[in-house]
Parts: C-alpha cells; structure tokens; sequence
C-alpha cells in the first residue's frame, strides 16, 4: 500500500510540476506573440518568437529558475535606461515647473502695513505703465521711422 501512495505521490509531484511549466510557457508563447505583432511582425515571425520563448525554459540549464534569471539578465540594461530617463525626465519637468515662479523659496510674513505697501508699489508701476503708453499713443509713427 505505501509503494502505491508513494508512487502516487511522485506521479502527482511530476505532473503538478510539468502543468506549472506547461502553463508558464504557454504564457511565455503568448506574450511573445502578441508583442512580436504589435511590434509589427508578420504571422511567422511572431509564431516564431513563440516558440522560442516556449521551448527555451524547457531546453535551458536550470529549466524556469535559469530561463528567469536569463530574461532579468537581458531586460536589466533597458530597464536602468528607462529608469534614467524616467529621473532626467522628472527633474527637467521640476526644473521647468521653478523656473517660472517668482520667490519659490521666499516665505513672507504678510502683516496689513507690508500688504498695504506692496499694493501701493504696484499701484505705481501700474501708473508708470500707463503713462508711458499714454506718451507713446499719437507718436507711432516718429517711433517706426528711427
């Protein structure tokens, strides 16, 4: 009885064992196949890939744990190249976002009088403006002709 079970039991560990690589690579195929067409592979192209990428876990050194290491392997130089990117990018869009904003790092202790003072100063260089388009109106034309 216990030679049955045991059997049993390594008939049950090896076909547990291959339905999980069964169903990895099946995936494997899959994605391979879809990335292969939208990256505009024809139909053999991408059945191809497929296959590889189906049968390569199987044939390999170490079956799925080296078949692992093998795609972190090669995806690792792309992946740090993305990740570079990513970081300039970030900076660069932060960089862009500070450049246009007055005083970002100043923080001002706002009191009625200081309030008072800053929209009086802006009420002068309002004025200012004016008047020097006030003077400018009516002489266009000696201003083109210089």
């Amino acid at each position: 009885m216990s030679t049955s079970s045991s059997l049993g039991k390594v008939i049950w560990n090896a076909v547990s064992n291959h339905g999980v690589n069964i169903g990895l690579t099946t995936y494997f195929g899959i994605d391979a196949y879809q990335e292969a067409r939208r990256e505009g592979s024809g139909f053999l192209g991408s059945a191809a890939a497929a296959a590889e990428n189906m049968a390569l876990p199987m044939v390999m050194p170490g079956g799925l744990p080296g078949y692992f290491a093998f795609e972190l392997a090669t995806s690792m130089p792309s992946l740090a190249i993305d990740f570079y990117k990513a970081q300039r990018d970030y900076r660069r869009k932060l960089g862009v976002e500070q450049r246009h904003k007055a005083f970002q790092s100043a923080s001002f202790q706002d009191t009625q009088m200081t309030y008072t003072m800053r929209q009086a100063a802006m009420a002068i260089a309002q004025r200012s403006r004016y008047n020097t388009q006030a003077a400018m109106l009516g002489q266009e034309a000696q201003y083109m002709l210089k």
